[in-house]
């Protein structure tokens, strides 16, 4: 593909984000009343106290204005606060103060898991002071302003959860985990915003002394389709402080992901907004337009190149010439089916060489008793001795059928999971490896049933004298064979499984 040295990228990275801001900024700051309504307040958009994709993380990993800390991942597109992986906690905070009197936060996130009840949730703050690190979903206690507690798990056992709950504090108060804060709530609203289709969208406004909190339910993916959560008049809060997004995870846990956070600074109709103090310099401006119109000429000159290159690739789609996170999911899992199904093709190929010379062992004992028989030569073994010698190989024919079947019905499943695509899912490709370890336990477990049953420590049958013939397996050895081999197999089950889950998590 095309070579793009590390500095251009980093260049043209900041170039499009403060470009994105600005122009965000530019058509955000706009009077609301100009809509239809003449009491809007004036809404100006603050780059400042803002994050979204793209390039939403620098080459650093650091977030422009903003801090992580704890669990919290940031990448190009969102920042994961906490994984789903057991008492997890993270959080992001803005840098500098913000110090409107009016104010309305648009956040963006998405909170999902595998099971049926989530922990412990995500938070949304304003507060006096940044909140790194603490017991109340990841951000500290006994904080000075108001927190949006996105709860998930159902501490008091009402099965009032999930829901949002308002919470003021004056930084005296200790959080009452116990009744999900209950007791100290402002207003409390019942909602799932856990697995949904579309991202949940919360809308928090501070205006005239009075917050609202409007929520987008994740169904549909009309952006302004929010409705009432809580209103709480008369609302004091610190004039500055920092505004936070935490969370964290307990026994149960869930993926908390924050794809984007939106300041607007609001102004009461009539007055004059606030002075743009950290608004970008014109000459700057004019500095990052050449930069990015200079990159974006170098750009196209590129692409001219490598369609030249490249003719095969003419008029398709650039988005279809690189992975997308489902299908990078979807590559993973099938790879690892594969593998699975060619450990199982080589053990069954094994199985059946191995059952091969078995047959053969026993036709020769067979045939060695008749000729004896036959003859009525003395000095041989016993016929009750050779019938007891046949009937176990008779017994260890059986068994090895039986485990050939068992890894003929392994190999099936395998190969039914792979043809099945995109539509069975996670749950039902989680279900069908459970199947393949079960049948492999059975495996296990007929192998230990035919060693106790072909050891007998009292007292020990000689083989009659046998003709030339080449050497073969030992019962002894196959048995050990098997068992060691049916213990790698079933800790390289259980690895790639472990490893799959470990690299979905982070995709």
């Amino acid at each position: 593909m095309m070579a793009v040295s590390i500095g251009e990228r980093q260049a043209a990275a900041a170039c499009l984000l403060i470009f994105s801001l600005f122009f965000h900024a530019t058509y955000a700051d706009i009077p609301a009343g100009a809509v239809g309504s003449t009491d809007a307040p004036h809404r100006r958009f603050e780059y400042k106290y803002s994050f979204k994709g793209p390039h939403l993380a620098q080459s650093d990993g650091t977030i422009p204005f903003w801090v992580h800390t704890g669990n919290a991942i940031p990448s190009s597109d969102q920042i994961r606060i906490t994984t789903s992986l057991k008492s997890q906690r993270g959080s992001v905070w803005t840098k500098n103060k913000m110090n409107f009197a009016n104010w309305e936060a648009e956040v963006t996130f998405r909170v999902s898991g595998r099971g049926r009840m989530g922990a412990d949730g995500l938070a949304i703050w304003f507060t006096s002071g940044q909140g790194l690190e603490g017991p109340v979903y990841g951000a500290a206690d006994s904080w000075n302003g108001v927190g949006i507690f996105f709860d998930s798990f159902d501490n008091d056992g009402k099965k009032n959860n999930p829901a949002i709950i308002v919470v003021g504090n004056n930084g005296k108060l200790i959080y009452d985990h116990q009744n999900d804060g209950s007791t100290q709530a402002l207003a409390t609203c019942l909602r799932d915003f856990r697995n949904k289709p579309y991202p949940i969208r919360a809308k928090v406004t501070y205006y005239k002394k009075s917050l609202t909190v409007m929520i987008n339910n994740g169904f549909t993916p009309d952006r302004n389709d929010y409705e009432l959560c809580a209103k709480i008049d008369n609302m004091v809060i610190p004039y500055e402080g920092y505004f936070g997004i935490s969370a964290a995870t307990g026994g149960v846990a869930d993926d908390h992901d924050v794809l984007s956070f939106l300041l607007f600074s609001l102004t009461e109709p009539g007055q004059q907004p606030p002075p743009p103090e950290a608004e970008i310099p014109t000459e700057e401006k004019e500095k990052y337009r050449a930069e990015f119109e200079n990159f974006q000429q170098e750009l196209d000159k590129k692409k001219e190149a490598f369609q030249k290159e490249h003719p095969d690739v003419q008029g398709e789609p650039v988005e279809e010439l690189y992975e997308s996170v489902n299908d990078r999911e979807i590559r993973q899992i099938f790879e690892g089916q594969s593998q699975i199904h060619l450990e199982i093709k080589q053990l069954h190929r094994q199985l059946a060489v191995i059952l091969d010379e078995q047959r053969r062992y026993v036709t020769v004992v067979s045939d060695e008793i008749i000729k004896q028989g036959a003859q009525g030569q003395p000095g041989q073994v016993p016929g009750k001795d050779l019938d007891m010698i046949i009937n176990t190989q008779q017994e260890v024919l059986r068994t090895l059928n039986e485990l050939r079947n068992s890894f003929a019905e392994s190999l099936r499943q395998v190969g039914s999971l792979q043809h099945q695509g995109n539509a069975a899912g996670t749950y039902e490709t989680v279900q069908h490896i459970n199947d393949i370890k079960e049948h492999l336990h059975i495996v296990k477990r007929n192998v230990e049933h035919l060693i106790q049953r072909n050891v007998n420590p009292s007292e020990k049958v000689k083989c009659p004298e046998l003709p030339p013939m080449p050497s073969c397996l030992s019962t002894v050895h196959f048995v050990v064979f098997m068992v060691i081999q049916s213990i790698l197999f079933i800790g390289y089950v259980i690895y790639r499984s472990q490893q799959e889950a470990a690299a979905k998590k982070f995709f």
